[in-house]
């Protein structure tokens, strides 16, 4: 009878330990996605501030409202396209973050589109530029980004090149809007005096050796 009443609280202490990781684990995911989502300025949930809004329904309309559930997409047979597609840059500035205080004196939003014939076609990615008048400034901030993600995410890598950082966090159980985050600690490209911070969900090797500043 002893011995049966131990295999059951152990299957009960298992059951709840699994369930309470559960837990955590989506709450991690949860917490992941909302401090990346309130960096990049709420664009992926479409609550973002009214300047960006419009920002967004001038460029790139299709993020600037949530999309109707009943939308959907009419297939049509291939055919072959010969346009030539083009990369290209739109970018606002902000006096501040609207929704975070990074000790910053200005910051932009980028994003890089593909267009045909003057169209949008899609866009490729997003990111945000935070700028500071000192380097001890923009270091703070950035040790701060990774104290944070160090509390969301279990797999990370921060490496050095020259004279910029480059941190890289995952979200592990990749069930949330952001399976992973970059951010780029570099020397401004006109004031060398001065850092920025380079901070999206979609940052490869490419982006940072053409976006950081040139040695």
């Amino acid at each position: 009878m002893g011995t049966l009443a131990t295999i059951i609280l152990k299957t009960l202490i298992l059951n709840i330990t699994i369930l309470f990781l559960s837990f955590y684990s989506l709450g991690q995911s949860k917490k992941f996605d909302s401090l990346t989502n309130n960096i990049l300025l709420r664009i992926r949930t479409y609550e973002t501030d009214s300047i960006t809004k419009n920002f967004l329904k001038k460029n790139i309309p299709f993020l600037a409202e949530k999309p109707n559930k009943t939308d959907g997409w009419t297939a049509y047979p291939p055919i072959a396209d010969t346009i030539i597609t083009y990369t290209v840059g739109h970018s606002i500035v902000f006096p501040k973050h609207p929704f975070i205080d990074l000790g910053i004196t200005h910051c932009k939003l980028d994003f890089l589109t593909t267009e045909k014939n003057n169209k949008l076609s899609t866009f490729q990615t997003y990111f945000m530029t935070f700028f500071f008048d000192s380097k001890q400034k923009a270091i703070k901030t950035f040790k701060m980004l990774c104290s944070e993600y160090d509390k969301l995410s279990k797999s990370k890598k921060i490496t050095t090149k020259t004279d910029r950082q480059i941190a890289i966090y995952r979200n592990i159980k990749d069930r949330g809007l952001f399976p992973c985050v970059q951010f780029i600690l570099t020397k401004d490209d006109l004031y060398h005096d001065k850092y920025k911070i380079i901070f999206g969900d979609i940052l490869d090797l490419d982006f940072e050796y053409y976006y950081g500043s040139q040695q």
